[in-house]
């Protein structure tokens, strides 16, 4: 059994004990002589009588009742308050080979943290149980599927929490779940959905969404003073990293935090040609959301025409931190070799530019022995054998629950019940803890606030990459562990003279880059999908 961490304000093991009604505890022993009036004290030797008032007529029958007396049955002692029973509805997806938040990886996960708190449920009178419900892959992935499942859940069990996966990219399924969750004025842990910018008040982004891009991408633009201009390029398979196609948009309105005169030009990947075409009319700074073998296919045709020599920087979102993972033969931390392990093409110089972001995926003997146990709960309770690298998303719903169990006790404590659902979720908003994944924290739209490590090319001849940067969420601030290697010697300027800003009249027309007027881009500005 895995060892419960110790949290912050108090920990699990600090559970107050449930409120109750005190009563006089039993005395034993002799009763204490009580002073005689003025003062004077019981009379010497009365405290050695077998019997304090023994002249009193009546008691000359308390020898021959006293036998009486034992055999009685004692009162019966206050009776310990039934425990408040907790149900945790789960409804996630069965298959997890496609999604993260898989019901084998969380659903183990969940078992894991109820059995570490036990002993601090039981001093805290909380019975927490969970009800899984598997979801059947795409024949859910309609908004009356999903919605009706979560009914179903709800006639069936009366859950006092919700923990919800979606199945597909449709953000109306989302919509609809968190429309019931709120009508009943139940928490929703979620994952997999959209980044609403209007937040349902009860849902918890359990899980990271888009919505970490769009922290930490202004941090890493006003850090290197990339204040004019960035491209985005997204996959079409984002909806298998996030659970949302449509999560750029909504992401993408938090980025005009960095300047007044910010620019963002993306598109939905479709090839080539035409991402690297938009990169060189648009910006030097890119940021790139696709699987491996895109990213390698963008490098080939940038390395091509000479936007690898130091002029440009490219971001890859990588959540899972799957590019720097072995794979085959693929050896680790080096994501310009291909699934054979060779460099095709030569890419490991263009792979000079490239900048990874991953989540910061803990290195502590907590986390370690947290995910040891996972495969063997998973295999155990689902009959599943995880051999992957999502354990980190099994973690933060681990962590989450262990955020709404203290929240809820607190509550209790107070003299709120378990339905007090707008007092649990400010103080899920509010509280601090620490988990198997680190410290746990939520901002404003009780969403977790993750950690991110920023990967570099360390060494040129290797090709082999490190964390240069630890991004903290709940800080919002980067701890740099070593430099990043230019290939010119320093960041490239997102504005450079004379390549966008052909209006200038500084500059001549054979110094600008010819191609810049009149291109159009599939979103502009707060603009959205074409």
């Amino acid at each position: 059994m895995i060892q419960s961490p110790p949290l912050a304000r108090g920990g699990p093991s600090d559970f107050p004990p449930p409120n109750r009604p005190q009563r006089a505890p039993y005395q034993t022993g002799r009763t204490a002589a009580a002073p005689q009036k003025g003062g004077a004290a019981v009379r010497a030797g009365a405290e050695s009588s077998p019997f304090l008032f023994s002249s009193h007529p009546s008691m000359a029958l308390l020898p021959l009742l006293l036998p009486l007396l034992l055999l009685a049955p004692l009162p019966p002692f206050a009776a310990r308050p039934a425990p408040t029973a907790v149900t945790v509805g789960v409804l996630l997806p069965e298959d997890p080979r496609r999604y993260p938040w898989a019901l084998p990886r969380v659903g183990a996960a969940l078992n894991l943290a109820l059995e570490a708190l036990q002993p601090q449920l039981s001093r805290a009178a909380l019975a927490v149980r969970p009800v899984f419900v598997p979801v059947q892959g795409d024949r859910d992935c309609d908004l009356e599927g999903v919605q009706l499942k979560v009914v179903d859940l709800k006639a069936s069990h009366d859950p006092d929490v919700l923990v919800v996966g979606s199945t597909c990219a449709l953000g109306e399924v989302f919509t609809g779940v968190e429309r019931l969750a709120d009508h009943w004025s139940l928490p929703l842990l979620m994952a997999g959905g959209p980044v609403w910018k209007n937040h349902v008040p009860t849902t918890v982004q359990a899980y990271p969404t888009g919505h970490e891009l769009s922290v930490l991408a202004p941090h890493l633009l006003r850090h290197f003073n990339w204040t004019s201009r960035a491209v985005f390029i997204l996959g079409s398979e984002l909806s298998a990293l996030f659970g949302s196609e449509p999560v750029a948009p909504f992401a993408m309105e938090d980025l005009f935090q960095v300047g007044p005169n910010f620019t963002a030009q993306g598109l939905i990947y479709h090839g080539p040609d035409e991402a690297v075409q938009l990169i060189r009319t648009h910006g030097r700074v890119v940021f790139i959301c696709v699987p491996l073998e895109t990213l390698q296919e963008i490098m080939r045709v940038a390395q091509a025409q000479n936007m690898t020599n130091g002029d440009y920087v490219f971001f890859h979102l990588d959540c899972f931190g799957g590019t720097l993972q072995p794979q085959g033969r693929h050896q680790a931390a080096r994501p310009w070799h291909s699934k054979e392990g060779q460099d095709a093409g030569g890419l490991r110089e263009a792979f000079q530019t490239v900048l990874v972001i991953t989540f910061h995926e803990p290195q502590t003997p907590e986390y370690r022995h947290f995910q040891s146990q996972l495969i063997l709960r998973a295999q155990r309770d689902f009959g599943v054998a995880l051999n992957d690298s999502l354990r980190l998303v099994a973690g933060c719903f681990h962590d989450a629950l262990l955020l709404y169990i203290r929240a809820l006790n607190e509550t209790l404590h107070e003299g709120g019940t378990k339905r007090d659902t707008s007092h649990i979720l400010e103080k899920m908003r509010d509280l601090k803890i620490q988990g198997v994944t680190g410290i746990v924290s939520m901002d404003r739209d009780i969403r977790r606030e993750m950690d991110f490590d920023l990967w570099s090319m360390a060494d040129v001849e290797s090709g082999e990459f490190q964390v240069v940067g630890h991004y903290m969420g709940s800080e919002k601030q980067i701890d740099w562990l070593g430099p990043i290697h230019w290939k010119k010697g320093s960041p490239p300027l997102d504005n450079p003279p004379c390549v966008f800003d052909t209006d200038d009249p500084s500059c001549g027309k054979s110094e600008c880059v010819q191609g810049q007027r009149g291109v159009s881009s599939p979103w502009t500005g707060h603009g959205g999908y074409s």
